[in-house]
């Protein structure tokens, strides 16, 4: 599932849904807690799949930590939080196309295949 990120340069660009980790939060947490406040959906097992080393600017810098998980129950998708994303879809991995949020740009890169199942899944970055 991939979100369509406000951009005011392209109109959106392709994101995870994603956020920040809070004091005391484990990031498998944090994935679950960032998932359903953006989109409405529970996670299941939650599995770590990789990092990007984000360089925005010179000034602006992060690292990203990817997940990727199965939704309990995918009819329960909704946009959480439309001040930052105009719509979340159900894309396959290797058909998406389009302006991508940097970090996520940077994930596929690195070569990383999702698993394949023919169960929607999501995939989280922090």
């Amino acid at each position: 599932m991939f979100g369509k990120r406000k951009s005011a340069e392209n109109g959106f660009e392709w994101q995870l849904p994603g956020g920040w980790i809070d004091r005391g939060e484990s990031p498998a947490q944090a994935a679950r807690r960032e998932v359903c406040e953006e989109t409405g959906l529970q996670l299941q097992e939650v599995r770590f799949v990789g990092i990007t080393n984000n360089i925005f600017t010179r000034r602006e810098h992060s690292l990203s930590l990817y997940f990727e998980a199965e939704c309990a129950d995918v009819r329960s998708l909704i946009v959480g939080e439309d001040s930052k994303c105009i719509a979340w879809e159900w894309r396959n991995w290797t058909e998406l196309t389009g302006p991508l949020y940097l970090p996520l740009h940077l994930f596929r890169k690195s070569g990383y295949q999702p698993f394949l199942s023919d169960r929607q899944q999501t995939y989280v970055s922090f």
